[in-house]
Formats: structure tokens, C-alpha cells, sequence
């Protein structure tokens, strides 16, 4: 089991109230992790190359401007350096063809954005229970 301290998590995406809110529940729920926020998939590609080390989740929406979560994953998939690199995909779309070609890129998991506060806190806890 990983340890419970100095955990990192990258959360990448481009809409800032979503950046806010996952911060914040992050924070409330893992208060020893540190977060970096990046907008797209080509900022997440070069923060895992300039990274000493990788963070312990990856936390990827599908919908961002110059590089989407799916291109993005195709990408950290197909470089073994990333093979034991947990990506949950979380993002508005519940559209199966998004889930079902995440799934079929090795996402760890597939997660839609909840509408509340409360349904954000239970996802994050089960984001906390399975991957961290």
C-alpha cells in the first residue's frame, strides 16, 4: 500500500472551476499531497518528462485545447517508462465510445464529473481508496 504522506498528483485540465474544485477536495481528503495543475495533454507530456520522479495519479480530462486526455494517454502508453502510471480519467463525457477508447488505451479508470459538491467528495474518496 502506498504511503499515506508525500503523495503528488497531477490534475490536468483546462476548465478552471473544475481545477478549483478538485484542488480543493484533494486537499480536504489527501491533506499530505501535493498537486500540480497543468491544462492539456502536451503540459502533462512535458511535465512527466521534466519531473525527477512520477507522480502517483494522474488525474486526465478527456476535453482540453492543443491536446486532448485520449491523445495524451495514447502517448504516455505507448513509452514503458509510464507503464505503472495510474491515469483516471475524469471528465464530463459519459458517452461509452470516450469510456470504452480510454479503456481500450489503458486507462486505469473512467470517471464522470458529478454535478455536486457532495458527489465530488464521494469521488474523491474513491479516487483516494483505489489509486492512492
Amino acid at each position: 500500500m502506498p504511503q499515506a504522506n508525500n503523495q503528488h498528483i497531477f490534475v490536468v485540465d483546462d476548465d478552471e472551476d473544475d481545477q478549483f474544485l478538485l484542488r480543493q477536495v484533494l486537499i480536504q481528503y489527501t491533506p499530505n499531497t501535493s498537486i500540480r495543475v497543468l491544462t492539456d495533454g502536451e503540459e502533462l507530456l512535458t511535465a512527466l518528462t521534466d519531473e525527477q520522479s512520477l507522480p502517483d495519479l494522474v488525474l486526465l480530462d478527456l476535453n482540453m485545447p492543443r491536446m486532448g486526455g485520449l491523445e495524451a494517454l495514447r502517448h504516455i502508453r505507448a513509452d514503458p517508462t509510464y507503464d505503472r502510471l495510474p491515469v483516471v480519467i475524469l471528465t464530463t463525457s459519459d458517452s461509452d465510445g470516450d469510456r470504452q477508447q480510454a479503456y481500450d488505451l489503458k486507462a486505469d479508470g473512467y470517471l464522470v464529473k458529478p454535478g455536486t459538491q457532495q458527489q465530488m467528495n464521494q469521488l474523491i474518496l474513491t479516487v483516494k481508496r483505489q489509486w492512492l
